[in-house]
C-alpha cells in the first residue's frame, strides 16, 4: 500500500471509527498475537510512532460525542501499546484540553502502568482502561505474553482500585494448552479486582500456526461457553465470550454492571428485553441503544417463564449498565429489505461467514418475513487463512472463489457479500476488490 493510500486509511479511521492510533510498537510478544500467523501478502498497516503534529492533525476529525479509542486493533492498521508512545500524556493532555467530556478507551497490556501514570490517568477523569489481563497468575502470564512480560499485574492492579478508576479485562483463553480449570480460576481471581466486565476472546490460530496452537474449535468454544455461564450465575462481574455465536434477534441481557441503574432496577443475566416503553424491543444494538438514549425506560422483562415491567431510574443518554451481545443494526437490516425489494424478480445469493450464518439466516426469514426462492443463504469456509478462522472480517476474495467453484450447480443473478470483508478502498485482507469478482463473472455484486 502506497503512502497516501496509507495516510487516507489513518484519517478514515479516526472519522469513521473514532479510532485514534498512536504507535505500531509493543513491548510484548504474546504467543497468540494475529501478526505472527498471517501469510506474508495479508495487507497491514504500521507507522511506528506518529508524530504529535500528526496526532494533532489527526485530532480535528474526532467526534465528541462518542468515546474516542485508543490501542483497540480493529482495522488493517497494526495498533501497538499505546502507553510506549513517548509523548502518551502530552497527547491525553491534549485530547482533554480540546474535548474536555469526551470519553477516552485506552486499551493496554498495562505492562509499562505504574504509580506516577495511574496518578495521572485517574487526573484526567472519564478514563476508560481496557486491560488485557490474560493472566494474573506471573508464570502464566509470562509464558503467554512473552519473556519481556515482568511485571507484576496484581500490584499494578491494586494501584487502580485505590485509585477509584473505572477498567475493564480482557483474556485470550487457552483452554487447550492450559486447561480449563486454569481459565475458571484466573476469571474468578480477576472478578475480586471489580472490573466494570470481563471479555474471554476464543483464541484463533491459521495454517501458519505451531501446532501447539491449534485445537478443535467447535469444542473449545462450546466448553468455554458453558465455562462461562456457570461463572456468571455464580458472581455478579459480567463476562461475556468474545465472538458471540448469535442465531436470533432476542434481547438478552448477558450481564448488569454492578451498582448502575439497571442492577438497581434488578434487571438478572439472561433476562430477555421485550418491549421498550411499550414498543417491541428489536434487535441487541438497538435495544442497548434506546435504553441508553431514553430517561428512565420502563422495559417489558422475560425471564424464564415469567413476564413483568421495570423501570430503569436514570438520565438521558446515561450508562443503564446492561452488558449485550453485538448482534445487528437496524441500518443493516433496512439494507436487506433495500436489496430484497430493489430485485423482486432475481435469484440473490447471500454469502455469510460460519459466525454470521444463523443471524443473517434468521433475518431473512423471520424478521423480514421473506421467505422466497429466490433467496440462497450460504455460509463460506475460509480455505485461505484456514485454521480456526470464522469471521467475516478475515474473509478474502479467494474464499468466494473457492465457494463459487466448489457450488457451480448454484444459480442466481445477484450476489451479496459481508461488507466488513473490505477496507475503505474496497479491498480485502490482501488488497483485492470485490470489483475483481465483478468483473469475472456475469452475475452482480454488492456488498452489504
Amino acid at each position: 500500500m502506497d503512502k497516501n493510500k496509507k495516510e487516507y486509511y489513518l484519517y478514515k479511521s479516526v472519522q469513521d471509527d473514532n479510532i485514534l492510533p498512536l504507535t505500531s510498537k509493543c513491548n510484548l510478544s504474546c504467543i497468540f498475537c494475529s501478526h505472527q500467523q498471517n501469510p506474508a501478502e495479508v495487507e497491514v498497516i504500521s507507522f511506528g510512532d506518529l508524530s504529535l503534529d500528526k496526532i494533532n492533525d489527526l485530532l480535528e476529525y474526532i467526534n465528541p460525542n462518542h468515546p474516542i479509542v485508543i490501542g483497540e486493533s480493529a482495522t488493517k492498521i497494526i495498533e501497538g501499546e499505546p502507553l510506549l508512545h513517548p509523548d502518551f500524556q502530552e497527547i491525553l493532555n491534549r485530547i482533554r484540553e480540546k474535548y474536555k467530556d469526551t470519553e477516552i478507551k485506552i486499551t493496554t497490556n498495562a505492562d509499562l502502568l505504574d504509580q506516577k501514570l495511574v496518578e495521572f490517568l485517574s487526573n484526567l477523569d472519564n478514563i476508560n482502561l481496557n486491560i488485557s489481563v490474560n493472566y494474573l497468575d506471573p508464570k502464566l502470564r509470562k509464558r503467554v505474553m512473552g519473556k519481556y512480560c515482568t511485571q507484576n499485574i496484581e500490584k499494578i492492579l491494586k494501584k487502580l482500585v485505590k485509585a477509584d478508576m473505572e477498567y475493564n479485562f480482557s483474556m485470550v483463553a487457552l483452554p487447550h494448552l492450559l486447561g480449563y480449570k486454569t481459565i475458571k480460576d484466573e476469571i474468578t481471581k480477576m472478578t475480586k479486582y471489580n472490573p466494570l466486565t470481563i471479555r474471554v476472546f476464543m483464541p484463533g490460530y491459521t495454517k501458519l500456526s505451531s501446532e501447539k496452537l491449534k485445537f478443535n474449535p467447535d469444542e473449545v468454544y462450546n466448553k468455554l461457553s458453558h465455562l462461562i455461564d456457570v461463572i456468571n450465575k455464580k458472581q455478579k462481574v459480567p463476562v461475556t465470550i468474545e465472538p458471540p455465536l448469535i442465531k436470533d434477534l432476542k434481547s438478552k441481557v448477558k450481564g448488569v454492571i454492578k451498582n448502575t441503574p439497571a442492577e438497581k432496577a434488578g434487571i438478572k443475566y439472561l433476562d430477555i428485553i421485550k418491549e421498550i416503553n411499550g414498543k417491541k424491543a428489536v434487535t441487541r444494538v438497538n435495544t442497548f441503544n434506546q435504553i441508553k438514549k431514553l430517561k428512565d425506560p420502563e422495559l417489558l422483562i422475560k425471564r424464564e417463564n415469567k413476564l413483568f415491567k421495570m423501570q430503569i431510574k436514570k438520565s438521558e443518554n446515561e450508562r443503564s449498565g446492561l452488558v449485550m451481545d453485538y448482534d445487528i443494526t437496524i441500518d443493516r437490516i433496512e439494507e436487506l429489505k433495500r436489496v430484497i425489494r430493489n430485485n423482486p424478480n432475481r435469484k440473490i445469493l447471500f454469502l455469510t461467514s460460519e459466525l454470521g450464518y444463523s443471524l443473517i439466516k434468521y433475518v431473512i426469514n423471520n424478521y423480514l418475513e421473506q421467505k422466497s426462492e429466490n433467496i440462497i443463504i450460504k455460509k463460506i469456509d475460509n480455505t485461505y487463512l484456514k485454521g480456526s478462522i470464522a469471521s467475516a472480517g478475515l474473509l478474502t476474495n479467494n474464499d468466494i472463489e473457492n465457494f463459487l467453484a466448489n457450488n457451480s450447480n448454484l444459480e442466481f443473478d445477484l450476489l451479496i457479500l459481508p461488507s466488513i470483508m473490505y477496507d475503505v478502498f474496497n479491498n480485502d485482507l490482501l488488497g483485492n476488490s470485490y470489483k475483481k469478482i465483478k468483473n469475472k463473472h456475469v452475475f452482480d455484486v454488492e456488498i452489504i
